[in-house]
């Protein structure tokens, strides 16, 4: 707030003039005290001159900081727009090949004879009676059994390692192996019985099935050694004896 002097008046109401003093001897007036409209004058001037002072201040240190801008990235899905609908593309992975074939799919017989030095050598078939293709894979099992349903001697053994390959099976169609039967009159065989049955488990199934033996077919009875093998069986393929 400012206070503004009010100027002096005399007891009638008049504004009290000072009065001016004589010129002293040196030749110097004698100062004029300001008058109440003089102080109001310079006390505005001087708030003026403040304000102006402060609003430079003011201004020229004032500063407006911004925050920095945050780019944000995001990545949609790819999606394909045909009129005015838009579908969104997924990929659905495919499974390739056929089942097992299931010893209930299968015929399974053995054929003749067919001899060569120390063994005989017989085809046994895989038919595919389903109506669907199917594969076999590796060896079968296969082993002799007496008229009792015993089973003679060592099951036969897996020819070499390795060799094995996935054979589909069209319905209707064939796979083959073969057994070869060492000849029981070959050291270190010490006995011999007639097979009337032969086991057979599909590659890769529990599930067995008994067919009938070829007549005459022996069997060493007596343990396998590492050097002798009773019976040798081959991986499935697509090629007959």
């Amino acid at each position: 707030m400012i206070l503004v002097r009010g100027c002096p008046r005399d007891e009638d109401g008049g504004v009290n003039t000072p009065t001016t003093s004589a010129p002293s001897q040196h030749g110097t007036a004698p100062r004029t005290p300001p008058t109440g409209r003089r102080w109001a004058a310079l006390a505005l001037g001087a708030v003026a001159l403040g304000l102006a002072a402060c609003g430079s201040s003011s201004s020229s240190s004032t500063t407006t900081t911004s925050p920095p801008a945050t780019s944000t990235s995001t990545t949609a899905p790819s999606t394909s727009t045909t009129g005015g609908s838009s579908t969104t593309t997924a990929v659905t992975p495919t499974t390739a090949g056929t089942t097992s074939c299931a010893t209930s799919a299968l015929a399974i017989t053995v054929g003749s004879p067919n001899g060569s030095a120390g063994a005989i050598h017989y085809q046994i078939t895989f038919r595919n009676t389903g109506s669907a293709s199917c594969t076999l894979y590796g060896y079968p099992g296969v082993s002799f059994l007496s008229s009792t349903g015993t089973q003679i001697g060592a099951p036969a053994q897996r020819e070499g390692s390795g060799g094995a390959t996935t054979v589909t099976i069209p319905a209707g169609g064939n796979a083959y192996s073969s057994v070869a039967v060492t000849d029981p009159g070959i050291p270190p065989c010490s006995g011999s019985a007639t097979a009337t049955q032969v086991r057979i488990f599909p590659p890769g199934q529990t599930q067995f099935t008994s067919v009938a033996a070829p007549s005459g077919l022996q069997v060493c009875s007596s343990p396998n050694t590492p050097a002798y093998s009773s019976a040798i069986v081959t991986p499935v393929s697509t090629t007959a004896l």
